[in-house]
């Protein structure tokens, strides 16, 4: 269930021992995904990979960015609850560097973002927070251009990458 992200990634041939089923849109964020029938998740394994639209240009020193990071919080465990996998994977969000125009402080974001994910996911049972965020880095909060097409889209060694650590889990 996801963004774009989740939209690109080829389910079959990453999980060829994995009957899948994709909910993913492109440009999709939290307020979309909670309109849409996921009901075929419920009790079901179910993959989470979702964010970036949301929060994808935020910068670790804009005004209220706590109080934005709660927000969202909220909103995500209220959307991932209302899907009903169990076990649910919650990946964390990639970093980006959206076509070489981003800042780190993006970045920098995003981290403090996955960190107040694991935070509060980490007592709710049958969820698990698979953090990918730092094998698409580089130096510092740099992304490793190598592992997307656009520096936000994975290219294949990502998509690699990112299922084999969701293999890993499974």
């Amino acid at each position: 269930v996801g963004d774009s992200i989740t939209y690109l990634w080829d389910l079959e041939y990453y999980f060829p021992n994995y009957i899948t089923h994709k909910h993913a849109v492109s440009g999709a964020g939290l307020k979309q995904l909670d309109s849409w029938d996921v009901s075929d998740c419920k009790g079901r394994t179910t993959i989470l990979l979702i964010g970036t639209n949301d929060i994808g240009y935020w910068k670790s020193t804009a005004d209220g960015i706590e109080r934005l990071r709660e927000d969202y919080k909220d909103r995500f465990i209220k959307s991932a609850k209302r899907i009903g996998g169990k076990p649910m994977l919650i990946v964390s969000i990639l970093p980006r560097n959206e076509w070489g125009k981003q800042d780190s402080l993006v970045n920098e974001n995003i981290r403090a973002q996955n960190g107040v994910l694991r935070r509060s996911l980490k007592d709710i049972p049958d969820w698990e927070f698979v953090d990918v965020f730092d094998l698409f880095l580089d130096k510092g909060l740099q992304i490793r251009e190598d592992l997307f097409k656009d520096g936000l889209h994975p290219n294949d060694e990502g998509y690699e990458i990112l299922s084999q650590k969701i293999q890993g889990v499974l």
